[in-house]
């Protein structure tokens, strides 16, 4: 009986540990993939504007045809960074994504204090500079590595190339340079 009873626990303590491996493993698993799918080839801090959702393209996660997506794999290890984000109508919105794939922060046109979302991103325990733009929403990331989505409304295929020309003008970059 205590020979069964240790192999119970023993294999208890092996089923737990896995548990806890597979459930802090797997989210930074999926959005490493997703990462690499959804940006291609861009560059790390720099925006890649991705074509239109069809049945055969689907670089986002369940996309939506009538939004233009703009992708921005950050990396902080460098400092902070900064992204801006020109508005288009009807609808703008930028949100941030750790590299555990939860999202940490949400701002839209109808949040924006002017003509564009401007957010600087601090790495974690960072302070934020002194030569912050005024205005612009402040955020420290919960990791090192992570991604800028932007999500535009198109509102007809006519609407588009005046839209695309806006969001070719986002940028996120690094803060200092």
């Amino acid at each position: 009986m205590k020979r069964v009873l240790t192999f119970v626990v023993g294999a208890a303590i092996v089923a737990g540990a896995v548990h806890v491996a597979v459930v802090w493993a797997l989210p930074r698993v999926i959005m490493t993939k997703v990462m690499s799918a959804v940006a291609g080839d861009a560059k790390v801090n720099e925006f890649a504007e991705l074509p239109l959702a069809t049945s055969a393209a689907r670089r986002v996660v369940r996309p939506s045809p009538d939004l233009a997506y703009s992708i921005c794999i950050l990396d902080l290890s460098k400092g902070p960074v900064r992204v801006q984000v020109p508005l288009t109508e009807p609808y703008t919105s930028v949100a941030l994504y750790s590299s555990t794939t939860d999202n940490y922060f949400v701002r839209n046109d109808r949040d924006a204090k002017g003509r564009e979302l401007d957010v600087v991103i601090l790495p974690k325990g960072a302070s934020a500079p002194a030569d912050v733009p005024t205005g612009a929403d402040v955020v420290t990331a919960p990791t090192a590595k992570g991604l800028v989505l932007v999500r535009r409304v198109v509102e007809s295929p006519e609407a588009f190339p005046a839209l695309d020309e806006a969001r070719k003008r986002g940028t996120c970059a690094s803060l200092h340079g």
